[in-house]
């Protein structure tokens, strides 16, 4: 996973293009001409963002009105639009949000303002570690009850790059701490011809896929566990099937769409 930057027209972004297709209007012409080839070849890609942002908002509402969790971390945020974390969270939670990119991170100040409680920081999420040992992030999250979450972000990691979050974080962590993770990818087919021209844009983005089956991914996200609900897919999670998906779509992508979602703890 290579740094690219959000302020460059020249070359599509990863995170542009996730804000276009979900409506939004911090993206170029380079973003929309991408996203339009992407949900010309893949409709279903529309809905499959817009499941994965859906499932935040549903997380937002877990983690702190069932669960009890007075704060959040999310590592890989993105751009805060579209109905992101905070907008699901009571008054008086604390939301940080974080990327790697610099540009992200002063585009997203701006669009917080003074919303109260919401920061968002410029931090990797392959090294969490520098996020979570700042000053002022160490004192935010001082006697709060903290969950940490990693959406959207696994697939663009290397095997070496998430067995190192996976570890830091369960190292950081305290006993009543879980780790919301988003089991990107999981089952999709690289070898489908039809995911050819969209593989290969994200490889010139700098933000080549990884493929590896939900298996896999437990492995790499030990010593970290699944709680009692175990991995679900974000279609089951919304109470949809394949019938969502085309033939094509589901040879492509899997049956589960979108990949698995679920709640880890120590």
């Amino acid at each position: 996973m290579t740094k690219e930057s959000i302020v460059d027209a020249s070359v599509p972004s990863a995170g542009r293009i996730y804000d276009f297709i979900l409506g939004g209007h911090h993206n170029f012409e380079v973003d929309r001409q991408a996203a339009q080839m992407i949900l010309q070849n893949f409709p279903f890609v529309s809905k499959m963002m817009r499941l994965q942002r859906w499932c935040l908002q549903d997380i937002a509402r877990e983690l702190t009105q069932v669960r009890g969790y007075e704060a959040i971390v999310d590592f890989a945020s993105g751009l805060p639009t579209q109905d992101h974390l905070h907008f699901g969270v009571p008054p008086g939670i604390t939301v940080i949000y974080s990327d790697y990119d610099p540009v992200v991170v002063q585009y997203a100040q701006e669009i917080l303002g003074d919303t109260p409680n919401v920061h968002f920081y410029e931090a990797d999420a392959r090294r969490p570690e520098e996020l979570l040992q700042r000053p002022e992030v160490e004192t935010m999250l001082s006697g709060k009850k903290v969950a940490l979450i990693s959406w959207g972000v696994g697939a663009f990691m290397t095997d070496e790059e998430l067995t190192h979050v996976a570890r830091s974080l369960y190292d950081w962590a305290t006993a009543d701490m879980c780790w919301v993770f988003n089991a990107q990818a999981a089952d999709f087919n690289p070898d489908h011809p039809a995911a050819g021209p969209i593989l290969q844009m994200y490889q010139r983005m700098g933000t080549p896929v990884q493929f590896r089956s939900l298996d896999r991914y437990l492995e790499l996200l030990e010593p970290w566990k699944p709680d009692a609900g175990g991995f679900v897919s974000l279609l089951e999670w919304h109470g949809l099937d394949q019938s969502e998906m085309s033939n094509e779509e589901r040879n492509t992508f899997g049956p589960t769409g979108a990949g698995y979602g679920g709640f880890l703890i120590k």
